[in-house]
């Protein structure tokens, strides 16, 4: 049987592991192979690795060189020797048997991916489903069919809370930093992997309750100041403009230059319509 890391992501989350990690631990001890428990935590300003420490002695809490958000998933996957890693934010709770019904589809070896079934906090609404591809007025966007909870292929597996082959995750070169700080580097990174001849599941028979969105919350004061900072350049940019300073002169070749330097992502991130028709009809089909 494959062993498995189930990785936690965290920065100042005390509040959310305290629900998260009693269920994580007894999912790892009811898993008929081997599982090991790991907090990543971003840096925390606050106490959590100490606490860990003392609430949680079979729990492993590896600090990141960074607060990189998911990114520092890139780091961690270099670092394990597991087969598989199960990538969890913490604001979840896990169902006791939510492992095995992920590491399953692993057997075969063109899985890329799994994603679990989620719940709101309550447990009142499932909030995922398999990922489906709209097209309209020439753009692109997609949505969780909630609808259709039966193990199916999907365009991408929630990076909140799905299971991956490491070694593939490596080759693939993990979540693309063209995706900082968050949001979208998750489709990036299955839609590789489908580009490659892989495959993602979406298995309902494996349950997490999400608390959607409070992760995101205790970036909030970095992300407003990020905010404000972007704010505060347009602001001078407009009024340098208008004053008649040139700035500008000096703006373009350096957005210029940093173009050049991701050009080469985009371009391999370019598909043409009949690959991409030839994947989805593949998502379409049951796995």
């Amino acid at each position: 049987m494959k062993s498995v890391c189930l990785a936690i992501l965290n920065y100042n989350g005390k509040k959310h592991l305290e629900h998260l990690l009693p269920t994580t631990s007894a999912a790892a001890s009811k898993f008929s192979g081997t599982c090991a428990v790991v907090v990543l935590d971003n840096q925390s300003t606050d106490d959590d690795v100490a606490w860990i420490g003392r609430e949680f002695s079979s729990v492993q809490a590896i600090v990141a060189p960074k607060n990189d958000f998911l990114f520092s998933y890139n780091w961690l996957a270099q670092k394990r020797s597991e087969d598989i890693l199960v990538l969890l934010n913490n604001d979840l709770r896990v169902d006791s048997n939510f492992l095995a019904p992920l590491i399953r589809h692993f057997e075969s070896p063109d899985v890329f991916s799994v994603s679990a079934r989620s719940y709101d906090w309550n447990g009142a609404e499932v909030t995922s489903g398999p990922a489906r591809l709209n097209f309209n007025n020439g753009f692109y966007s997609w949505k969780f069919d909630t609808e259709r909870q039966k193990t199916c292929y999907t365009l991408f597996t929630s990076g909140g809370f799905m299971a991956v082959d490491r070694n593939r995750f490596i080759e693939l070169g993990g979540f693309n930093r063209l995706f900082a700080p968050a949001y979208c580097e998750d489709v990036d990174l299955c839609f590789r992997a489908w580009r490659q001849g892989l495959r993602c599941i979406y298995e309902p028979g494996s349950v997490v309750w999400h608390r959607h969105r409070a992760t995101w919350g205790d970036h909030s004061k970095d992300s407003l100041s990020t905010l404000a900072r972007l704010r505060s350049l347009l602001k001078l940019f407009i009024g340098s403009l208008f004053s008649g300073d040139r700035v500008w002169i000096k703006t373009y070749p350096a957005t210029l230059l940093y173009w050049l330097a991701v050009r080469r992502h985009f371009l391999w991130m370019k598909v043409r319509d009949r690959e991409l028709s030839q994947i989805l009809s593949r998502i379409e089909t049951e796995c």
